[in-house]
């Protein structure tokens, strides 16, 4: 479905809008409900564009479709939608109840907007998506064949160590034929981005990114609490974990490419193709919900689902809302791995998401990624109990329900990691492409839960290059962990009583972002909480559940 509308069609639109007349509450929510009208045909169309363009990131024809409506059309409306949001709070006196936190939000966005910062945004958006071009089109020759990066990623399970040595290293190979193309597109967006906090009035772009995400809840001093706290209470456990890792592998040493092989020295393969990860999944979501399952078969029906590695995809995976279709488009690339199953559950928790929030109007949608993460990594845990589906042995569902337990905190040092290094980056702007890499590496060295990296310290300088979001998504990272820990408690829940925590997880869903986070969180079943005390609590929790796994093995 297209909804292929012109800059001038919109603004005549705006405009109208923009004349209405707003005596009352009837007016106001008219207002309102004329303005998410708009913005989900400019999403609609611009969805569709981003959908074809990352589908054949080799398609330069696509690239410059959606070049060409995000500065013709989407950023030329800016300007006209800043003057309805600001019509909006001008006219907060008619507001309903229910709107109080929506124009909290809009003042907030209302404050920040520069005019001047327009084309500086488009130049932004328009170069970020430039990273899946280059890395989506990677190849490198292994065993015999071309191979992406992502297809290489099969081999770092491989049993035999020797072949998941050659395919990491295959990975830093293929990276680094790009390394100086993608450091001076970094350098170009890094100085874009500072360019934007300077005409807003801060003094860096961290700041200013912090008040761009309307991160109320929290500070910047909060999410280095975060971080010590993950260093201090999650590293060390990971640290016992490894070597229990490095003993039953027989190594002197855990190096980096012997951090994902199962110990046993079994793959999981918990499908064949594509096609039988749709059937599984759906036989696993009706047992969850009926209606996860209900809108999982309606994406299939209608064609909504690209889930599949090819060479010219771009890279990672994602839940496109599209609320002119009525339902979301689930892009990923599956390869037959035990990850893909994890992200086919992660992207329909997102999807999820979409469908109950589709009422709201538009700022009450999943805007905020600490809310827009819970779901799809709550749904990731509560999907584990049905992943018999998915493995046939009770063995080998034991060992990806470890596997999935153990990766929620070995995922934390990494994404304290990816915050940390862009609080660095953007509070110093002036940094060298080589002063960028050893401060990596020193973080690497602070989070390291006890990997060897002897002899590998330029790959460790630079594995920051394969992380997507620092390129075309700045400081939207650290909401995987603070989601992370709130899905945990979801899952705790979920293990004491599951149809009340269920109930929890739909109120929440069909909440969206309506109140501020740590309420939301609240609906949830889970706390907004970055204290050490609160980490100990739930690494004393997966631990737990990690040692019933393994003892009844």
């Amino acid at each position: 479905m297209k909804y292929e509308r012109t800059f001038e069609s919109f603004r005549d639109s705006l405009e109208q809008i923009l004349n209405l007349p707003v005596h009352s509450s009837d007016d106001f929510r008219e207002l309102v409900n004329r303005w998410t009208d708009i913005e989900d045909q400019i999403e609609e169309e611009l969805g569709w564009r981003y959908i074809r363009m990352t589908l054949n990131t080799e398609n330069e024809e696509l690239m410059r479709d959606y070049e060409e409506y995000y500065e013709g059309v989407v950023a030329r409306l800016k300007p006209l939608l800043h003057e309805l949001k600001e019509k909006i709070v001008q006219n907060e006196r008619y507001a309903p109840f229910g709107f109080e936190h929506m124009l909290k939000v809009l003042k907030n966005e209302v404050e920040l907007f520069r005019e001047e910062n327009v084309p500086l945004q488009v130049e932004e958006t328009v170069l970020s998506k430039e990273y899946g071009a280059i890395v989506g089109g990677i190849t490198v020759d292994f065993m015999g064949e071309r191979k992406t990066l992502q297809q290489l990623s099969v081999y770092l399970r491989d049993p035999n160590r020797s072949v998941r040595e050659a395919a990491w290293r295959k990975r830093f190979e293929g990276i680094w034929t790009k390394r100086e193309e993608l450091n001076v597109l970094f350098d170009r967006l890094k100085e874009i981005r500072h360019r934007q906090a300077l005409n807003a009035g801060f003094s860096n772009y961290r700041d200013y990114a912090h008040r761009l995400k309307g991160r109320f809840e929290y500070t910047p001093e909060d999410l280095f609490r975060f971080h010590e706290a993950v260093e201090k209470e999650v590293v060390p456990y990971l640290r016992e974990r490894l070597k229990v890792r490095r003993e039953k592998l027989g190594v002197e040493s855990v190096k980096p490419w012997d951090t994902e092989v199962d110990v046993d020295g079994k793959v999981l393969k918990p499908f064949k193709n594509v096609e039988e990860l749709v059937e599984k999944t759906e036989r696993a979501l009706v047992k969850i919900h009926p209606t996860f399952q209900e809108r999982f078969s309606l994406m299939k029906e209608k064609g909504l689902l690209d889930l599949e590695n090819r060479k010219g995809k771009a890279p990672g995976g994602y839940n496109h809302t599209l609320p002119k279709t009525g339902a979301p488009f689930i892009f990923m690339n599956a390869v037959g791995r035990p990850d893909d199953v994890r992200t086919i559950f992660h992207e329909l928790g997102h999807a999820m998401h979409s469908f109950e929030t589709l009422h709201l109007p538009t700022l009450y949608r999943p805007e905020r990624m600490e809310v827009a993460e819970l779901a799809s990594m709550s749904m990731e845990l509560i999907s584990m109990e049905q992943w018999r589906e998915f493995y046939e042995s009770e063995e080998d569902f034991k060992k990806a329900k470890i596997e999935e337990l153990e990766g929620t905190l070995t995922f934390l040092p990494w994404c304290v990691i990816v915050d940390a290094f862009q609080h660095w980056i953007y509070t110093n702007p002036n940094h060298t492409a080589k002063e960028r890499d050893e401060y990596f590496a020193h973080l690497m060295d602070r989070f390291n839960p006890g990997v060897d990296w002897t002899g590998l310290e330029e790959e460790k300088r630079t594995r920051w290059l394969f992380q997507l979001h620092i390129f075309e998504v700045p400081f939207y990272y650290i909401e995987y962990g603070i989601a992370q820990i709130g899905a945990l408690d979801v899952y705790r829940n979920y293990l004491k009583d599951p149809e009340k925590a269920l109930q929890d997880y739909l109120r929440f869903l069909r909440v969206g972002c309506s109140s501020p986070v740590d309420e939301v969180y609240r609906t949830a079943g889970a706390k907004l909480d970055f204290s050490r005390e609160h980490l100990r609590e739930i690494v004393g929790f997966v631990a737990g559940e990690i040692e019933k796994l393994e003892s009844s093995r």
